[in-house]
């Protein structure tokens, strides 16, 4: 029902991200291989689908199309050959401290940069407007002011080639 619903709404738009011809899933999973069973399964072979990865994924019967790393309270987090993770910072609304310091502009600039020159496949950010965690990176000018006037979290994305 997820895959149909994906589809329906977003998964035929050109901009729709694709790898192999396939509309491209990330899948925040729990840690097991059941999980990636079903998601792989319910794919049909017709989606690229890239789960969190966990202890124990080298385990797993049925491997995915790709693994990514998830881990929004570490600034850098690597996956060789796969997925780097960087993070601005996590500090969970449930939580009185933040798990993860907001990073400077030089430490935040700086992991971009190392995560464009690793080639890696997967280069994500952890998360990009995600409230709740912390983690927001959108809209945040008042906060972290630039010249450009969009903050120095979307600076460094924008103009780190």
């Amino acid at each position: 029902a997820d895959y149909e619903y994906i589809k329906k709404y977003f998964a035929w738009h050109p901009t729709y991200a694709h790898v192999e011809g396939k509309p491209l899933i990330f899948v925040w999973n729990e840690d097991d291989c059941e999980v990636v069973d079903r998601w792989m399964e319910a794919s049909n072979d017709e989606w690229f689908v890239v789960p969190k990865l966990f202890g124990g994924y080298k385990d797993c019967p049925v491997q995915p199309s790709d693994w990514h790393q998830y881990g929004p309270a570490s600034p850098y987090a690597k996956f060789p050959g796969h997925s780097i993770s960087i993070s601005p910072g996590f500090w969970h609304a449930a939580e009185a401290l933040p798990r993860l310091p907001r990073l400077s502009e030089s430490q935040w600039c700086d992991n971009v940069r190392r995560m464009v020159e690793s080639g890696v496949p997967w280069q994500l950010v952890t998360t990009f407007n995600e409230a709740g965690e912390g983690t927001g990176i959108e809209s945040t000018a008042k906060h972290w002011p630039s010249q450009s006037g969009y903050g120095y979290y979307l600076d460094c994305l924008h103009f780190i080639p």
